[in-house]
């Protein structure tokens, strides 16, 4: 039971720890991509949303950087993600700002917007930073008049946000603290007509930027993740070096209890020969075991007791009797410690990138889906895997994680809701169409990929069990 408890223990550690720093290295792509484009980003997390959280806010940039409980991911907040617009979004705004802070049932009654639009707007410039939900304002709990989809899960009341003595707020480049400062809640007249002033906010946002600098702050992901699958790899390889089988005819190791110890091989042993045919590497022994076993009758081993003897009067010949159930030998290649030079640890790393990009391609064509999510594993079963690695060694450890970042990089980008492909794929659609789709189209692609990705997560959760039980 103890033992069974640690195995479990190391599994979650091992798996949590190569997991969160994978992630951080993807999100690291997004957030870096949108400061380069000058866009506002707000929250950098590992771990999934929670209410609970450790957390910093750096003082040059306003980002809150922090971890919450749930490390199952991570997420980068940039500004303006969802919607590019809303009714009275600027009247709204250009109120509040006149008045340091206001309720929804005084924008409702100064501008005559109903309440489903007045919360809409005010959801969609917090989105913005533009403006915040007032510190002592708890989600109103109060029905409305008329029935609202969102006066259940938000505040009440809103008012403006920290800006310096040019109303830039502490998430745009350029913010100066040193000026005078605009505390939050206080009066903020505009200095130009409210819908101008709008338009300098959405273009600190997602929204307001051209269709590259999207494509890049969603596409910077993958990349920045496939950049640490291929360093980790690449360091592994030549660096650290790991233990590789030689293939050579001498016998490694022999399993015990295997058809090879019954037999009497043993490690150091040469095999000579399979039936007829002569073998001369580990390669050639494998090939002719597996016609041997196909074959479904005993078959010889000729073999050089210690490998060191030349005289074919010390070479031995034993007969294995394979049943049905035997499938294999229980002999394995010797083993060495190499270091690959840093141009095969790049043809090796790239020959790895080509087979995840197969294997997710495989994934969705309908006739092959189904065999390659039986070959895959959920967080269980990379858990497990990387608490094997760790066991052996620092070398395996890195190339494991190479592997899932890899992979991590080249599955993202599958057009698939929420995956940054699926993100990627409607922005295509949208320059294509040259106009935004509709909030509800987009909605029902939602749905759809959230549903697909939830039954894959339920398939390889659900293989991950069964391979453990």
């Amino acid at each position: 039971m103890t033992q069974q408890l640690l195995t479990i223990l190391s599994a979650a550690f091992w798996g949590v720890l190569v997991l969160s720093l994978l992630v951080t290295a993807h999100e690291a792509g997004h957030y870096f991509a949108a400061r380069g484009c000058h866009a506002r980003v707000t929250e950098f997390f590992i771990g999934l949303p929670s209410r609970w959280r450790l957390a910093y806010r750096s003082k040059k940039h306003g980002t809150q950087f922090g971890i919450t409980p749930i490390l199952l991911g991570g997420y980068t907040r940039i500004c303006g993600m969802g919607a590019a617009n809303k009714p009275y979004l600027a009247e709204i705004f250009a109120y509040v700002q006149e008045h340091g802070r206001a309720s929804v049932s005084e924008v409702v009654a100064a501008l005559g917007c109903t309440e489903d639009e007045a919360y809409d707007a005010f959801e969609l410039l917090v989105d913005w930073a533009s403006l915040e939900a007032a510190a002592d304002e708890q989600p109103s709990e109060q029905p409305a008049a008329v029935p609202t989809t969102s006066s259940a899960t938000l505040p009440e009341t809103y008012r403006t946000t920290l800006r310096d003595a040019a109303l830039r707020t502490q998430f745009d480049d350029g913010f100066d603290r040193s000026s005078r400062l605009y505390e939050p809640g206080s009066l903020q007249p505009l200095p130009m007509p409210a819908e101008e002033f709008l338009q300098c906010e959405r273009a600190n946002t997602y929204c307001g930027k051209g269709f590259w600098q999207r494509f890049a702050m969603i596409f910077a992901g993958p990349v920045a993740s496939l950049i640490t699958g291929v360093l980790l790899m690449v360091l592994a390889m030549s660096v650290l070096g790991r233990s590789m089988g030689v293939n050579t005819n001498t016998l490694g190791t022999v399993d015990a209890n295997s058809l090879a110890a019954k037999a009497g091989l043993a490690s150091g042993d040469t095999i000579v020969a399979i039936n007829d045919t002569k073998v001369s590497s580990f390669s050639d022994i494998s090939v002719a075991l597996r016609s041997g076993f196909s074959a479904k009758k005993p078959f010889t081993i000729t073999y050089t007791p210690g490998g060191g003897a030349k005289d074919v009067a010390a070479q031995k010949t034993v007969t294995i009797t394979p049943t049905e159930h035997d499938k294999v030998l229980g002999i394995r290649a010797p083993v060495k410690h190499v270091r690959l030079s840093l141009a095969d640890s790049v043809a090796f790393t790239f020959d790895y990138v080509v087979q995840v990009g197969k294997f997710a391609l495989k994934l969705i064509t309908p006739t092959q889906t189904i065999g390659v999510v039986s070959q895959s594993s959920s967080v269980i079963g990379i858990s497990l895997m990387a608490s094997q690695a760790a066991a052996s060694g620092i070398s395996e450890l890195f190339i494991f994680a190479a592997m899932i970042s890899i992979s991590l990089a080249l599955m993202n980008i599958l057009p698939i809701p929420p995956l940054d492909g699926g993100k990627l794929f409607i922005e295509c659609i949208q320059a294509l169409m040259g106009r935004p789709l509709s909030e509800k189209t987009q909605m029902y692609f939602s749905y759809v990929g959230v549903a697909l990705f939830f039954l894959l997560f339920i398939a390889v959760v659900g293989n991950d069990i069964l391979r453990l039980l």
